[in-house]
């Protein structure tokens, strides 16, 4: 689903100085892997087309694993799975649907780590080659994903709520 927000100034700012810290070399500290704590929980965002979902949990002290859901009424439709881990001295997100050549995930390594959220990229790769979450505060959190298809940049913007 794709949905154009307009930013908030304070919004755009904070996502302007998240990646300009990626883009200037900025190392990502294994030790603040305890920030993506705040990821874990349900997140919902209400549509038109029903509810998104995002259901992230703790596989261990350097892990964790999460899930997209769209919920019509009763019936809910698994959209992917998604991971979050700490590998040596890099922390990365990798999405299942996103493959590189040979079948795996893609991993898209974390350049910004902070209490407000993370940048993760993969420049070369498929579509997204950028995905950004914010924490706006304990029940607030945006999702986004943006990047080239083919001839076309694409955005996706998930503005969920905690459960």
């Amino acid at each position: 689903m794709e949905k154009k927000l307009s930013f908030r100034n304070s919004s755009f700012l904070l996502l302007f100085f998240l990646c300009a810290a990626g883009n200037v070399g900025a190392q990502v500290n294994p030790a603040d892997v305890r920030y993506l704590g705040k990821m874990e929980g349900y997140w919902t965002m209400k549509t038109k087309l029903g509810i998104y979902a995002e259901k992230w949990k703790r596989v261990d002290e350097h892990s964790w694993k999460g899930r997209t859901m769209r919920i019509e009424g009763n019936d809910s439709t698994k959209m992917d799975d998604m991971r979050l881990f700490l590998e040596g001295d890099a922390i990365y997100f990798s999405i299942v649907a996103v493959k590189d050549s040979v079948g795996e995930p893609v991993r898209y390594k974390l350049r910004v780590l902070k209490a407000v959220g993370f940048v993760a990229e993969n420049l070369q790769g498929f579509y997204p080659q950028k995905i950004i979450y914010r924490w706006k505060d304990e029940t607030h959190m945006d999702a986004h994903f943006e990047g080239k298809q083919g001839k076309t940049t694409r955005e996706i913007i998930l503005q969920y709520t905690r459960r």
